[in-house]
């Protein structure tokens, strides 16, 4: 399959303009005209993604991380040199895959089996979050404890804000990857935050409770929806194991 053609499957599943203003998503690098065998999906384009599709034979790789997000005035990158020297694209569905209707979040509420009630914000303004709703009321440690074991994290980290662990909830506001941002909107509709990547001044100014489970964890489980898309036209994929993603070779919790 040509790479256009991908390409224009892809944007048809999640529009870049759906993407945040300073993001750079899309063909990053490759020929548009470019016949594509296969596909390799990975959180980022690291060197194990790109040592994996030239073991495998996958000639375009599809992250969810851009690995150019700046204007390069040079290539000396070794990744982008290994792929631009094995005839190997690079296509990223970042923000745009965040916001977009079955994308990031929605792959999340279904990995920790909630119900999207609606977007946390305004759609208008490109917000990623979602207000979600639990099959039933469920204590803040039991959420944690199914949060921690359905995602397969290591640790996670609970905020209580000043919160029995034994209260239930049932609104829940959720944001893969870095989510911190979406605070202020998760405590105008929801009684908790699932996310990753929350800062110390955030956990601090939280009056809800917030179940920290990690940047890799809460967005792993969108590759396979990225999966499901290019399978409905045809093209051969694989997604990369997940204990060959670099954070899960070299995060050790001590």
């Amino acid at each position: 399959m040509i790479l256009n053609t991908i390409l224009e499957h892809l944007e048809q599943f999640a529009p870049p303009e759906l993407a945040q203003d300073w993001d750079n998503v899309g063909l990053l690098i490759g020929d548009k005209s470019r016949k594509i065998n296969s596909v390799l999906i990975s959180l980022d384009a690291s060197e194990n993604a790109v040592e994996y599709a030239k073991s495998k034979g996958h000639d375009l790789i599809l992250t969810h991380h851009p690995i150019i997000f700046h204007p390069l005035k040079s290539i000396t990158d070794n990744v982008i040199l290994s792929m631009i020297e094995s005839h190997i694209s690079l296509i990223c569905m970042h923000t745009n895959f965040d916001a977009a209707i079955g994308g990031v979040n929605h792959a999340l509420a279904e990995e920790l089996n909630l119900d999207v009630d609606r977007p946390l914000g305004n759609p208008e303004a490109k917000d990623m979050g979602l207000i979600c709703i639990a099959k039933s009321p469920i204590k803040i440690k039991e959420l944690a404890e199914f949060v921690k074991k359905q995602l397969g994290s290591k640790y996670i980290k609970l905020w209580t804000a000043g919160s029995s662990v034994d209260r239930e909830v049932s609104r829940i506001a959720i944001c893969g990857g870095s989510g911190g941002n979406s605070l202020p909107l998760a405590q105008k509709y929801a009684d908790l935050l699932i996310t990753g990547d929350v800062a110390y001044h955030s956990f601090l100014r939280s009056n809800i409770p917030i179940i920290d489970a990690g940047h890799f964890y809460t967005e792993y489980p969108a590759l396979q929806k990225l999966k499901e898309i290019l399978e409905t036209f045809g093209i051969k994929n694989e997604i990369m194991p997940i204990e060959l993603h670099e954070w899960r070779q070299n995060i050790i919790y001590v």
